[in-house]
């Protein structure tokens, strides 16, 4: 006679719990309510929570309206940019959703091309983001390399300024940089958070508004320089593995920005395959009833024949100039 297995069942594994977080002020509000837009339109199962600096009523209402979207009112004793807050809109998210285990940035001028939900929790409780090559770090530190230097890394008086601040590792602990935006955090790692939070209040002008400053030599690209600052030199950063959100081609984190134009003023031919995607959020906006703000001229259906026309000239303008200046 067989005798039933006495196996014990292996025991569940607690459930990973996503929240994205993103931060805006008055000028990059269309931004973000287009990212809400974009995860709703493609049903993406997460809370989402919005780092207001400085936002109309009307405005946080706008925001307000998406199921599950919370807004966060910013600290007002830190009058630094929305860049400047990254840390600060990571903390917040992980206090007022407690049971999240995971917490992923966005920026403010991205959008979610397809169901994301599940590019949110990696395995892993640490820091995931996406490690720029050799040549990114070469074509962004071009203008900063001394004799000496290897281009491809980081500079040699970057990682001095660095090392100072930090003042914590003698040698760097990395050769390349990550993104400091459309990053996710595991709650494991929020000390982490708050020490570049911390750090960002402490070596960055209490007058930096912008995501550049190019008058910094060891901080240009201000809050991204400061966690990659901290990455080379503090003994307590944590490993960090590549980041989820951009892996799959058919869901992923779209970057419309960091350049200008802005696609709200006008499109840039390399950006303009997002065009018909943002189009189709807002006429979907208004059949599903959303209250809508006032919608860029560029981000509307009707007007697509001159929103090509004038990203074709823009690339065009910009080709010349670039040719005379040679």
């Amino acid at each position: 006679m067989m005798s039933l297995s006495t196996h014990t069942a292996a025991p569940a594994l607690p459930a990973k719990i996503p929240v994205a977080v993103t931060i805006t002020d008055p000028n990059f509000f269309i931004a973000v309510y287009t990212l809400l837009l974009s995860m709703h339109y493609h049903r993406v199962r997460a809370k989402m929570h919005v780092l207001s600096v400085n936002l109309g009523e009307r405005e946080k209402d706008l925001l307000r309206q998406f199921p599950g979207t919370e807004v966060i009112e910013a600290t007002r004793d830190n009058p630094r940019g929305p860049a400047c807050r990254k840390g600060e809109a990571i903390l917040a998210a992980a206090q007022i959703t407690p049971e999240a285990t995971h917490i992923s940035l966005f920026d403010g001028d991205t959008l979610a091309t397809g169901d994301i939900t599940d590019h949110l929790c990696p395995d892993g409780e640490t820091l995931f983001a996406r490690w720029k090559t050799p040549d990114e770090d070469g074509r962004i530190f071009a203008s900063h390399y001394q004799p000496g230097d290897t281009p491809g890394t980081i500079p040699k008086h970057i990682l001095k300024i660095w090392q100072q601040d930090v003042n914590e590792r003698e040698t760097p602990n990395i050769q390349n940089t990550v993104c400091g935006g459309n990053l996710t955090v595991h709650r494991a790692v929020l000390p982490c958070i708050e020490r570049w939070q911390s750090q960002m209040d402490k070596v960055l002008p209490i007058t930096t508004m912008g995501a550049h400053d190019f008058a910094s030599q060891g901080y240009f690209q201000v809050d991204e320089s400061v966690l990659n600052s901290l990455l080379a030199f503090a003994h307590d950063a944590p490993h960090v593995l590549p980041a989820n959100l951009n892996i799959d081609p058919a869901a992923y984190v779209a970057h419309l920005g960091p350049n200008n134009p802005k696609p709200w003023v006008l499109w840039r031919p390399e950006k303009l395959n997002y065009y018909p995607q943002v189009a189709r959020f807002f006429t979907w906006a208004k059949q599903q009833g959303y209250t809508l703000p006032k919608v860029p001229w560029t981000f509307q259906q009707r007007y697509k024949l001159p929103v090509i026309a004038s990203a074709h000239l823009f690339g065009t303008a910009r080709t010349l100039k670039g040719k005379l200046k040679f």
